[in-house]
């Protein structure tokens, strides 16, 4: 059993924005990526849950970035389960570029959620002991619930087919790239993104109509995302600039 995961990615031209710097979502894909081949290792992936009708979703993510990675960069991306925070399962994460230097730190809260009934688990029902690695901590605060204030109506969408998954579902990546639509050209060419605090609240759907709305001081962003038929808050997000 390996407690620790390491794998590494070589950033693509199609991983990263006009600045030649990773896209935050895709920063996540590849969190997603790593966190999914460990607990495959694990013994408790994707279709090893399936079959017991139970499955991961992503509640909670705290990423702090020293510097992101650029574009031709080989990075090293190390990830382990740390235990529990109540129902959840909690997952660390550290990048390494390849000067062996810590460039970006993560720490991620997921839910066992029954695939009938969509109710969060107890940690129990897993059925496999996981390694704890008591004392390795990525970020020393696991990431609270978020609480925003928000005015104003950033933009509406229509979710559609680029954003489905293969359970019909938006991916939650995608609920990132929402939020870092919320700002012009203008904001990215004076500001750099220092850390970003995500929670997710509520699935969304091919078709659903989407609002999206942020309030703002100069260096943090508050961002939540409604279903407009229903009022439902689909997820809420923190950004911290420089």
């Amino acid at each position: 059993m390996e407690s620790v995961w390491r794998e590494s990615f070589e950033i693509k031209s199609y991983n990263v924005d006009f600045q030649q710097n990773i896209k935050p979502a895709a920063l996540m894909q590849f969190f997603q990526e790593v966190a999914s081949s460990h607990a495959a290792a694990l013994g408790a992936g994707y279709d090893a849950l399936m079959a017991r009708d139970l499955f991961w979703a992503l509640s909670r993510l705290k990423v702090d970035i020293i510097r992101m990675p650029h574009w031709g960069e080989t990075i090293l991306i190390e990830t382990w389960p740390h235990g529990y925070e109540g129902l959840l399962f909690r997952r660390d994460f550290i990048i390494y570029d390849q000067n062996q230097e810590i460039i970006v730190h993560g720490v991620s809260g997921w839910l066992l959620v029954a695939a009938q009934t969509l109710r969060p688990q107890r940690p129990s029902q897993l059925g496999i002991a996981l390694p704890n690695n008591k004392g390795r901590k990525s970020l020393t605060h696991f990431p609270e619930r978020i609480k925003v204030q928000t005015k104003q109506v950033a933009f509406r969408k229509t979710v559609a087919y680029n954003e489905i998954d293969q359970n019909l579902h938006v991916n939650n990546t995608r609920y990132l790239d929402w939020a870092t639509d919320c700002f012009q050209l203008k904001h990215y060419q004076h500001h750099i993104l220092l850390d970003f605090s995500l929670e997710f609240l509520a699935e969304t759907h091919w078709g659903d109509e989407i609002e999206l709305r942020v309030g703002s001081t100069e260096m943090k962003s508050e961002i939540e995302a409604l279903e407009i038929s229903s009022g439902t808050v689909l997820f809420k997000a923190i950004l911290t600039w420089k």
